[in-house]
């Protein structure tokens, strides 16, 4: 069985949008069921014990975390992969695709340096703008993108100790600003829903949260590297008709569009959609049982029943709660709860009640459902402790 993945340079040292999504962090999801990003102990990461969020009327709660997540540099995150993914035995081309077709029953890839691949099934794992996608189905459309961007600043003395990652609400637009520390720069960036606002205006507002981060002044040019890419944040709409697999061919990560709606974390689910591919190429559910599908416990499936089994997996896995979170991004962000913002309520309540800080660290840990959200905010904020 031959899988072909685009592949990168393992000497990109900005971030790279084409394999593993924008954020740049492990989200503590993440970490929870791939244990290894935490374990590798040899990359340079910061862990994280604490999260400060901003509403959109400036007040401030710090949320403690009870299991750190580990903050990487995208260049040390795809190594870290691709090192386990070439000790599995992965023939690694260090180069990018150019062109691919498929022919009687095969793919032919062609690389930037000329060189011709066969194989007889294809995955798409390069990014929201994938190429892959825009040759198998087509690109996303305006509704299902955000915009995002910002810029690494060499920082090897963070103003915060212990380190912290900040996260700051606005209400003029349908995302947030984010500073994350990472070993030697602080990441500055800022996610908003495509269309909404204008490049410009994101990068006033982006400049506005980074010089009172510093105190008022911006660092100099020379220490900032800047970064951006779009990111699947897809519509409601977008959903029931979504596919991540065609003949002979599969989409994983943000290609396939999995990326959580409201914080456009896409970490998870590219490893997550990924391993969940893998397990459906051999015809294993996620704890290694063989699937229905009629597969002979002998042999294992053909890429059409793959395919099939790829598609039950990631609907039934993470699918239907981004769906639903498609649905409450709205309300997340431009809704009231107690005649105000939804996260200034949000903010308010965390800064009087523990209950109401356990909520909200789980919903930023990927560990709260969108669907009982308000629902348990306001149990816990009237929880007698």
């Amino acid at each position: 069985m031959q899988v072909w993945t685009p592949s990168f340079s393992r000497n990109e040292s900005s971030l790279s949008a084409r394999f593993v999504g924008l954020r740049p962090h492990n989200p503590p999801q993440a970490l929870k069921e791939f244990s290894f990003l935490l374990k590798d102990g040899v990359h340079p990461c910061k862990l994280i014990k604490h999260i400060t969020i901003v509403s959109p009327s400036k007040l401030k709660v710090t949320l403690k975390v009870k299991r750190p997540f580990a903050i990487y540099s995208r260049a040390v995150l795809n190594g870290i992969i691709l090192d386990r993914a070439v000790e599995a035995g992965v023939n690694f081309i260090k180069s990018a695709v150019a062109d691919f077709k498929r022919d009687a029953g095969c793919w032919s890839i062609t690389t930037a340096d000329g060189r011709m691949v066969r194989a007889r099934f294809l995955i798409g794992a390069d990014g929201a703008a994938s190429f892959a996608r825009r040759k198998l189905i087509g690109i996303f459309g305006k509704n299902d993108l955000a915009l995002a961007f910002g810029y690494n600043i060499q920082d090897p003395e963070p103003t915060k100790d212990p380190p912290e990652v900040t996260v700051v609400f606005h209400k003029n637009f349908t995302g947030y600003l984010w500073a994350f520390p990472r070993p030697g720069v602080m990441n500055f960036g800022v996610a908003s829903k495509l269309g909404e606002k204008t490049s410009d205006q994101l990068r006033q507002t982006l400049g506005r949260f980074i010089r009172d981060y510093y105190g008022g002044e911006m660092p100099d040019a020379d220490k900032m590297s800047f970064f951006g890419a779009k990111i699947p944040t897809l519509d409601l709409p977008t959903w029931p008709t979504l596919k991540a697999t065609g003949e002979g061919w599969a989409l994983i990560g943000d290609a396939a569009g999995f990326a959580d709606p409201i914080t456009g974390e896409g970490i998870y689910y590219a490893l997550k959609s990924a391993d969940l591919l893998a397990g459906a190429l051999l015809g294993e559910t996620a704890a290694g049982k063989r699937r229905s599908l009629a597969i002979s416990p002998s042999s294992v499936p053909t890429y059409e029943q793959a395919s099939a089994l790829y598609e039950q997996a990631w609907r039934r896995e993470f699918g239907r709660d981004l769906e639903h979170a498609s649905y409450r991004l709205p309300q997340f962000y431009h809704g009231l709860f107690f005649g105000h913002l939804m996260t200034d309520a949000m903010v308010w309540l965390a800064r009087r009640h523990k209950g109401v800080r356990t909520v909200l660290l789980r919903a930023l840990m990927g560990e709260q459902s969108y669907v009982t959200l308000k629902r348990d905010l306001l149990l816990r904020a009237f929880q007698v402790v």
